[in-house]
């Protein structure tokens, strides 16, 4: 069965009006992932199961390819899991080794923000490498930054600092340039 189907009790969930606008877009775009079948049960009649949860498979590529920036999709990933809409089924590797991170669909998000809400067993296992790839990237960025490089003292100030006419505060007039072209030639 294809297509995206929601629920009344997740559209007016707490977890749901919380999501971020490229929360909601990242998960609608892991339910278009998922494969739904029905299952035959004997005493309710047809229950509808996702077939392919936990071997669905949403990388970087796929997401920028939709649309979504890098740093959007890996926050928008964080904050469903946080909520409880996704967890982490394996954590992959990725880059050229083609080990990809697969997810589940959970609903963990109708205990969200209960005293029975439990987080997830498998949380996103951050790149804590130092010396590497973007971090080091970033740090050299940071250290380049113009509002890094601004004086601790200014190099110039409204006061004259003459011996004369020491902390005299200047006083700005509106004068039109005929005026000081007046001024200028009297002096």
């Amino acid at each position: 069965m294809r297509g995206i189907f929601l629920e009344a009790e997740l559209l007016n969930s707490v977890a749901f009006r919380s999501l971020s606008r490229w929360g909601l877009r990242v998960y609608m775009g892991f339910l278009s992932r998922r494969v739904i079948v029905k299952k035959k049960d004997k005493g309710r009649g047809d229950a509808h199961v996702i077939a392919n949860n936990g071997q669905i498979v949403y990388c970087y590529s796929t997401a920028e390819n939709d649309g979504i920036p890098r740093r959007e999709f890996r926050n928008a990933i964080d904050e469903l899991i946080a909520l409880g809409f996704i967890d982490i089924n394996h954590q992959g590797a990725g880059g050229r080794s083609r080990d990809m991170t697969t997810y589940s669909i959970v609903e963990r998000w109708k205990k969200w923000n209960t005293p029975d809400y439990q987080p997830t067993p498998t949380p996103r296992i951050r790149n804590t490498k130092e010396g590497q790839g973007w971090q080091v990237y970033n740090t050299r960025q940071q250290k380049k930054s113009v509002t890094n490089m601004s004086p601790e003292n200014p190099l110039s100030s409204d006061k004259i600092d003459t011996p004369k006419q020491k902390n005299r505060i200047i006083g700005v007039t509106k004068m039109t340039p005929e005026k000081m072209h007046e001024k200028a030639i009297s002096a």
